[in-house]
């Protein structure tokens, strides 16, 4: 995540640095880097206040810049060919539920997994969609909607692997075949006392704060 987040970031400044790039591109960059930097902080157990208002805002921003480009290409593909249209929309979709996914696990952690389930649905009917529909005539010449896919220069095929890479690493954790994010419950409840904290606006020093958190640690830790 660490990697990605710097990955993202140095294309982030070029992008914003670069006066014919796209302004989709850039946001598409930056909404990148956010998630990656905020995810592999969690690693590391690090912390700030409204990280995840930060992380939300960041996969709205990436949601709309997809939503954007759905429509982009519907209105293409709609005029060329309406089974390339269904596909192209199909894929963009599975994104879309994806990050809407991975944007509502600290607000609405039940929500993510049946949004998860419908991204994959959606990236399966893609799939053999595509492999059904695998000679379309596009501007007279035989094409497939993976070939298309493949072609455009943007994020949406590193965005599937990522999520591929998430969703298999939320079913590991799960079966307990690798750890979680948080190896024990500690630093995963003193997170939620600092979210709480800043929930409530409390005035509290530091010093009380850690006395909670070692009361905590005392009825939990042994």
């Amino acid at each position: 995540a660490a990697a990605f987040a710097a990955l993202f970031g140095r294309q982030t400044v070029a992008a914003f640095s670069a006066k014919t790039s796209a302004s989709g591109e850039a946001l598409e960059l930056l909404s990148l880097a956010l998630l990656a930097g905020i995810l592999s902080m969690r690693v590391f157990y690090l912390h700030f206040p409204q990280v995840e208002v930060i992380y939300g805002l960041a996969g709205a921003l990436l949601a709309a810049v997809q939503v954007r480009r759905l429509l982009s290409l519907w209105t293409l593909y709609a005029a060329k060919n309406k089974s390339l249209a269904y596909l192209v929309a199909a894929f963009r979709l599975s994104i879309i539920l994806y990050i809407f996914s991975m944007m509502v696990v600290p607000f609405m952690a039940k929500l993510a997994e049946p949004l998860g389930e419908a991204a994959f649905a959606l990236l399966l009917a893609f799939l053999v969609g595509g492999y059904i529909k695998r000679n379309l005539i596009i501007n007279g010449e035989e094409q497939s909607a993976f070939r298309v896919v493949v072609q455009w220069k943007d994020h949406s095929l590193v965005l599937m692997v990522l999520f591929f890479l998430f969703t298999g690493y939320m079913g590991l954790t799960k079966t307990g075949l690798i750890p979680s994010m948080y190896s024990n419950d500690l630093p995963q409840a003193y997170f939620e006392l600092m979210k709480e904290n800043d929930r409530t606006n409390s005035k509290a020093t530091a010093s009380e704060f850690k006395k909670e958190y070692d009361r905590f640690v005392e009825r939990h830790g042994k």
